[in-house]
């Protein structure tokens, strides 16, 4: 394993910019609980040696606990100036760096998460309550190609299972919105044992889900 004091994930069917690295780099300098993402520009998929650029638009998700870009950065703040770094309420995927330190200290990714989604989510919320933040970095610029269909076989229980542990461990009173979205995910069975993650919210004393609403993510409470 890499020893660097910083750890970056990438997802591999994604091309890196021109000097997309040092911005990233410069942000994380004197930040040691902030988690940086690059803007993410589209590759399409019947021509990926296009590349198009996109706004800065940030991250969030619904009550579906499905991702979306849900707005400019100048829609969420008219007082933005590009290309400043902006809060991202929600990581859209694996694409991001952070110090390794705050790595492990904040938990990780939960290990009892399996295949594909709602890892980044999970990651968002303990990140932003647990005493770090989530920034998107403009000057650099990754390319990632949006497919129409998964090109590979997507298991529901897999996804669900990942869903419910999210919910369990931190959507707190909000968890009802989940439930009336999303009827299903109100049987709790075969989330897995939640104990380690419970008990590292309690470490780390991490903030309600309800001052996540009202102070990173105000769109949320709208939906």
């Amino acid at each position: 394993l890499t020893k660097s004091p910083v750890i970056l994930f990438m997802e591999p069917h994604c091309i890196v910019n021109r000097f997309w690295l040092e911005p990233l780099l410069d942000r994380l300098h004197g930040a040691p609980k902030l988690i940086v993402v690059p803007v993410i520009d589209a590759l399409p998929e019947q021509t990926p040696d296009r590349y198009e650029y996109v706004e800065s638009t940030c991250g969030g998700f619904g009550w579906n606990l499905e991702f979306n870009w849900m707005g400019t950065a100048l829609e969420r703040n008219f007082s933005y100036h590009s290309p400043d770094p902006f809060p991202m309420p929600c990581l859209s995927g694996g694409i991001l760096a952070m110090w390794r330190d705050w790595w492990k200290e904040s938990g990780e990714y939960d290990d009892q998460m399996t295949e594909w989604g709602s890892e980044h989510i999970e990651m968002s919320l303990r990140t932003w309550r647990c005493g770090g933040s989530v920034e998107a970095v403009p000057c650099s610029r990754v390319g990632h190609m949006f497919r129409k269909q998964r090109p590979y076989i997507f298991h529901g229980e897999a996804a669900n299972r990942n869903k419910k542990r999210l919910i369990s461990v931190w959507l707190d009173s909000y968890k009802d919105k989940v439930y009336k979205a999303q009827p299903g995910l109100s049987d709790a069975s075969g989330l897995g044992d939640i104990s380690a993650r419970l008990a590292l919210r309690e470490r780390l004393q991490c903030k309600s889900m309800d001052w996540y609403v009202k102070n990173v993510y105000p769109e949320l409470a709208k939906t």
